[in-house]
């Protein structure tokens, strides 16, 4: 029952979502002032941002009855959202990154839809059990968060230089941040995203050390392993973006969203092939159930009476 409600919950704010997308992409695309679009995509931010936080206290409180806040993926994903939301509509007021949210609300909605899957078809349970998995995980989802802000900085850099590069409808640019504003962010957004998903591969080796005779075959060469690799290098190379020619621009916006792509598939990788092998778990206690006339001896046994 609880799945369930937080089922329809995610399926509604998915809902919101698609709306909220729709909404930013006609209040960029006309041209003039649009205080009423602009207030009811304001609006719309603000729930889903409040209703997916009561989401998240609410599977702490009631599903879980724990404080730990990473015990699914699915509440991974609703701590994206809650955390992304605010962070993107500060980068759009006092960061002044605007336009920010023609690529971010359709991301958003995105998370929200791969939530509403996973707590209805796909459900994937963690155990944080140890301090290095904690770890592992927080870092990873944080990290998430900035990858996921690179991937927003690199679609919508992609559309301003379309736009100037067409030189049609030149009055909608505005709307959004200048070129070099948005490469900013990608850089940063790299630093933060290298940072954090370096802690995670640090405490993810720490973890898989100490369960390395638990571990499938060829784990060090799987997807999950591989795919990580590549996206901490990819943005090993995002951090010299301003020191090199060969890389800024719009290069730099495409290795941004390569990237976003890479930690989608990273996810994905670790749901379809877990680390762990499945008879390396803790043995079940099998009950076997024993007939009371096998424990109970007949009457001509003990001397009865016929």
């Amino acid at each position: 029952m609880d799945l369930s409600i937080s089922t329809i919950v995610l399926g509604l704010l998915t809902l919101l979502g698609v709306i909220a997308s729709i909404v930013v992409v006609v209040h960029v695309c006309r041209s003039g002032e649009q205080k009423g679009v602009r207030q009811l995509q304001y609006s719309l931010f603000g729930v889903i941002t409040l209703s997916s936080l009561l989401l998240f206290i609410y599977r702490l409180s009631v599903v879980h009855h724990g404080w730990r806040p990473l015990t699914s993926h699915v509440d991974g994903l609703i701590m994206l959202v809650t955390l992304l939301c605010p962070i993107l509509l500060f980068l759009q007021q006092r960061g002044r990154i605007r336009g920010l949210a023609v690529v971010g609300f359709p991301l958003v909605t995105l998370m929200l839809a791969w939530a509403t899957c996973s707590s209805r078809w796909t459900f994937y349970q963690f155990s944080p059990d140890t301090f290095w998995k904690a770890a592992h995980l927080i870092s990873v989802y944080l990290g998430a968060i900035s990858i996921v802000l690179g991937g927003m900085g690199g679609g919508t850099y992609l559309i301003v230089a379309r736009k100037l590069r067409s030189k049609r409808r030149l009055a909608t640019v505005t709307r959004f941040a200048s070129l070099e504003t948005i490469e900013r962010l990608i850089v940063v957004s790299a630093m933060v995203g290298f940072s954090f998903l370096t802690l995670g591969l640090v405490t993810g080796f720490i973890e898989v050390s100490a369960r390395h005779e638990q571990l499938t075959a060829g784990w060090w060469y799987g997807p999950k392993m591989v795919l990580s690799f590549l996206a901490w290098c990819l943005y090993a190379l995002l951090l010299n973006v301003r020191h090199t020619t060969h890389f800024r621009g719009s290069r730099a916006a495409w290795l941004s969203l390569l990237g976003l792509l890479l930690m989608i598939a990273v996810f994905g990788a670790t749901h379809r092939q877990p680390l762990v092998r499945p008879d390396s778990q803790e043995p079940k206690v099998v009950v076997t159930t024993v007939s009371v006339m096998q424990l109970t001896p007949s009457y001509t046994m003990l001397g009865g009476v016929d």
